[in-house]
């Protein structure tokens, strides 16, 4: 059984040896992290901007919805029969 010493010598070159890798890995899952922040930011915006989409379409349907009783109204006048 390895002694202390040893066991804490084999820790030390272990750690010595994957201390790049560790670092790149960390840096790595930084720069995913940031990735996913922005990627939920831009997300939510976009459903932000469909629901200003919706509403200003809802608006536009509710006025083309008028236009068939505005010309109703318009050909119903006595105005609309007089020709010049």
């Amino acid at each position: 059984m390895p002694t202390q010493e040893e066991r804490l010598t084999a820790l030390e070159q272990t750690t010595t040896e994957y201390r790049p890798v560790l670092q790149n890995m960390a840096y790595e899952l930084t720069m995913v992290k940031g990735l996913t922040i922005d990627q939920i930011r831009i997300t939510q915006e976009l459903g932000r901007n469909m629901s200003d989409v919706q509403e200003r379409l809802t608006r536009i349907e509710e006025q083309l919805n008028t236009i068939p009783g505005t010309f109703k109204t318009i050909l119903d006048s006595p105005v609309a029969l007089r020709l010049p």
